[in-house]
């Protein structure tokens, strides 16, 4: 099986940290690679990653994903890199069936389900049953919290734009790059996590500047020559399969590959 490096860009949120980095601990065999990226963070996460058994990098200012990642990427040493976000909780059994996924499908990058919102539930026999339904399910698309990529796609295609700020469409860019370097992407329902959802974007917009988006999106419809949603009929076709997949996937296995439920976000604290 290939070897794994997870690169995981942090801003403040020290306390999903903490619950994301003992997630993986408890729940990902060695030997793998954890790599790090403090992104100017203020809020004693640079005291705390002293006292981890990882690769630190540390920067004085947050230079936002693409960048952190980025970095990570180059400081990496393995087959297959994971990009994860720092409000994930991880499963017994996600990073084998992930790289066993890649391997049988051939996919350039795989990805995880996920069920998002508060943690609620009893998550460890939530994801048993649930990989237990699921195992054969395929979703072709990206889910951008967790994703694993081959490093042969980083050879082909480069690494992330920089050029997207903070947070947003640099992954979007990055499938579509890879897509058209002929490369698959696919979820699969052999692996559940959960995602709190949105934790750094929200601190993000509250303490740097909540134009980036717009940023974004004149940077990526510059590039590609039209939105991420595109036209009215791109919109409706994208939506209307996104339904009918959802539906197919209710109907097969009793759950759809990313559940959504109600979720809180109270001033950075993690969801309980």
């Amino acid at each position: 099986m290939k070897s794994l490096s997870l690169v995981i860009a942090l801003y403040n949120q020290l306390e999903f940290t903490r619950q994301c980095l003992a997630s993986i601990k408890a729940s990902t065999p060695a030997p793998f690679e954890l790599i790090l990226i403090d992104n100017g963070c203020v809020d004693g996460t640079a005291e705390y990653l002293r006292g981890v058994d990882a690769t630190v990098i540390s920067n004085e200012q947050n230079l936002g994903f693409a960048k952190a990642w980025n970095q990570g990427i180059r400081a990496s040493r393995g087959d297959v890199i994971g990009i994860l976000n720092n409000d994930l909780l991880m499963t017994a059994g996600w990073s084998e069936a992930l790289l066993a996924f890649m391997e049988e499908g051939g996919y350039g990058i795989v990805c995880p389900s996920a069920r998002e919102g508060p943690l609620d539930y009893d998550l460890a026999a939530y994801a048993r049953e649930f990989t237990q339904a699921c195992a054969g399910a395929v979703r072709r698309e990206l889910y951008a919290p967790c994703m694993l990529i081959d490093r042969a796609v980083f050879d082909r295609i480069g690494l992330f734009d920089e050029a997207f700020s903070y947070g947003g469409c640099e992954d979007t860019d990055f499938l579509w790059r890879t897509k058209a370097a002929g490369f698959s992407v696919a979820m699969t329902g052999a692996a559940l996590i959960h995602h709190s959802s949105k934790v750094t974007q929200v601190a993000v917009s509250r303490t740097e500047t909540d134009q980036y988006w717009d940023h974004n999106m004149a940077h990526f419809k510059q590039k590609w020559g039209r939105t991420i949603r595109g036209n009215w009929l791109q919109r409706r076709f994208t939506d209307v399969k996104a339904k009918l997949i959802k539906q197919s996937e209710q109907r097969r296995f009793g759950h759809t590959l990313v559940e959504k439920f109600p979720r809180r976000v109270d001033r950075g604290k993690p969801l309980e």
